[in-house]
């Protein structure tokens, strides 16, 4: 008996670090994180602004910029991806081509050319990642993720701000915030299309500086605004270390797998 609890126990620990051991998909190393050609071939990173439309920037720089700022609890302390809304903060700059309020970086991971590696079956798994909520309605709304013929969709934040009595405040205090989704496949993401999770090649981080709540008064009204537009301040956005995680009943199962063939061996 004691002998056959000993096998469990070692079994169990050999399996179960996978539960809390992340794959890191992106470290968002400073100085390899943008391509802002959307050329591989320039890179020398995988990450693009997929709002901006002046492709080359001739007249204008990206709002994704390099930053040496990393997350507190960042696999590496090797600075972070910012989505820079400077352009709404006094005196302002020239704004970049695109919507001011929305900016996506998208990133590339196809398996092919410089964006190697390519994403695994996602299904049942969950991604992680932080970013920085400064004080004003600057955030990451969703985190997207794309297979050829469809989309899933995981909500992050909706704006707001700081201050308690704030009546855009939704309880996020300012600085780093760490996002686990849900696992991919669940109802906790919204799917359009055709979405396919063993063929995921496409990470988007929506950012946007907008923040109105809306009803929907149905008939030829629609959807209104109902309280008054919360305005930029011009507060960076910062994105750091995405890393994917496996779910834990496949390790479970993996784990009472083993001691079924143990228990098989012994007999």
């Amino acid at each position: 008996m004691k002998t056959r609890i000993l096998l469990m126990i070692f079994v169990l620990v050999a399996v179960l670090p996978p539960v809390v051991q992340a794959v890191v998909l992106d470290p968002m190393t400073q100085g390899s994180i943008l391509d802002q050609s959307r050329d591989p071939l320039i890179g020398p990173g995988r990450w693009h602004d997929e709002r901006d439309t002046e492709w080359p920037q001739v007249t204008t720089t990206s709002v994704l910029k390099d930053s040496a700022f990393s997350a507190p609890g960042a696999s590496t302390q090797d600075g972070s991806m910012m989505v820079d809304y400077g352009y709404w903060a006094e005196p302002y700059p020239p704004q970049p081509e695109g919507d001011p309020y929305d900016r996506v970086p998208r990133g590339y991971f196809e398996g092919t050319d410089y964006y190697a590696e390519p994403l695994p079956d996602l299904t049942g798994l969950q991604l992680t990642f932080w970013w920085y909520q400064g004080v004003g309605p600057e955030h990451v709304r969703e985190l997207q993720i794309y297979s050829p013929d469809g989309m899933a969709r995981f909500p992050v934040a909706n704006g707001g701000e700081a201050t308690p009595t704030d009546i855009h405040y939704d309880g996020r205090a300012p600085g780093w915030q760490f996002v686990t989704t849900d696992h991919v496949g669940h109802d906790g993401w919204i799917y359009e299309g055709d979405f396919d999770p063993t063929m995921v090649t496409t990470v988007d981080f929506w950012c946007s500086a907008w923040h109105q709540a809306w009803e929907d008064f149905g008939g030829e009204i629609g959807w209104q605004p109902i309280e008054d537009q919360l305005m930029p301040i011009g507060a960076p956005v910062y994105i750091d270390d995405l890393q994917l995680i496996p779910e834990p009943a496949t390790m479970m199962l993996l784990g009472l797998g083993g001691l079924a063939l143990l228990r098989r061996r012994r007999a």
